[in-house]
């Protein structure tokens, strides 16, 4: 269209003499056609880019919109891109951000560069005294959102969302998308290895643990990274406690997910999701442990009880070494074993002295026969 525009014209003179008519009807026709030529006239045009910008300018005059995109467009040709950027502003709905040219691409590429530096500005350490985003640079920035919504470059519509702190246009990407879990990993990714601020990052950590709550299968692993970014060691728990209260499959998921804690976690984050899980736990009351004597007396009563019922209450299962009964009984078998030790004793002694007797004896019987020898 533009070269049917062009034909064979060698020069912009003619319409370039029109700018200078007091018409309005003629100077919009004139634009119209400067706005065909640029591209092939821009630096015979820049001649006269004085009286487009008054028309810029000029408050009473009806296409203001349009004559501030012929201008943008010989300032991009003059390589001034600021100037160029700040009548593509101007330009209003005029400016199309979803054209082809190489003079869009650039004017969006640097539309952002520009709106991300402010953003970053203003969310990081806050915007100076009297410095403010345009409005007009945010349309352009958000109608270039929805083209890309409309196109399906949710990745590139999520990369310039994360530079330039739009938490919005994330949700937004993560509604619409229909492979929304790859959205989120991505997301994910993203979040985790190339945003800077802190803030930002925990904003959109929240966010995407609510996605992965809202989804009919949760992704527990991913959102387990999420929490020890967040430092969240309380929904940890309480994550782990519904796996382990859950399915076959919740359990080992829980398993897996614990392994994932050892090897991502630090040593403080373990202790504090362990504390929290033994503080939900029921109180575990002490159990007495049966000594022998115990279970040798309750068996003892046992048998007693089956074999004599008169005489159930004549013997005590619950019998311990303190007690009076059991003093007795410890008392009469220390007893039993002195006297069966001392009667051993006594035993050995006469053995000695019979022993001791029989060799006197021999000796005297030796000491006389050897006297009659003699």
């Amino acid at each position: 269209m533009r070269d049917m525009a062009v034909g064979n014209l060698t020069s912009a003179a003619g319409v370039l003499s029109m700018i200078s008519e007091p018409e309005n009807e003629v100077k919009v026709f004139a634009l119209n056609r400067l706005n065909d030529l640029v591209d092939d006239f821009w630096a015979e045009i820049a001649d006269n880019i004085t009286q487009i910008e008054e028309l810029c300018e000029n408050e009473g005059f009806p296409e203001r919109e349009l004559s501030c995109l012929v201008a943008s467009k010989v300032f991009y040709h003059l390589g001034a891109f600021k100037e160029s950027l700040m009548y593509a502003l101007g330009a209003g709905d005029r400016f199309d951000v979803g054209g082809v040219s190489q003079y869009i691409k650039t004017i969006i590429s640097k539309c952002i560069d520009q709106y991300i530096a402010l953003k970053m500005k203003h969310f990081d350490r806050g915007l100076d005294e009297g410095e403010h985003i345009d409005h007009r640079l945010e349309s352009i920035v958000n109608r270039m959102f929805q083209c890309c919504f409309e196109e399906g470059k949710y990745k590139q519509a999520v990369g310039i969302a994360f530079e330039s702190r739009r938490i919005d246009i994330l949700e937004s990407a993560i509604r619409e998308c229909k492979q929304s879990e790859e959205i989120v990993s991505y997301c994910l990714s993203v979040c985790l290895s190339h945003v800077s601020s802190p803030q930002f990052r925990n904003m959109v950590l929240k966010l995407l643990v609510r996605t992965y709550n809202e989804m009919e299968t949760p992704d527990y692993i991913s959102m387990c990274q999420c929490y020890i970014f967040l430092d969240d060691p309380i929904s940890t728990a309480h994550m782990l406690e519904k796996l382990v209260a859950g399915s076959e499959v919740d359990n080992l998921v829980a398993i897996q997910v614990s392994f994932d804690l050892y090897e991502s976690a630090t040593q403080h984050f373990l202790r504090r999701v362990q504390e929290v899980i033994q503080g939900s736990l029921p109180a575990v009351k002490e159990v007495g442990v049966v000594t022998p004597v115990q279970e040798s007396s309750s068996r003892s009563s046992g048998q007693a009880t089956n074999g004599h019922p008169e005489q159930a209450d004549e013997i005590n299962p619950q019998q311990t070494e303190g007690s009076p009964s059991h003093n007795e009984q410890g008392s009469k078998v220390k007893e039993e074993g002195s006297a069966q030790g001392h009667d051993e004793v006594m035993e050995v002694d006469d053995d000695k002295k019979a022993v001791a007797k029989e060799e006197a004896e021999s000796g005297v019987e030796r000491g006389e026969g050897d006297g009659e020898e003699g």
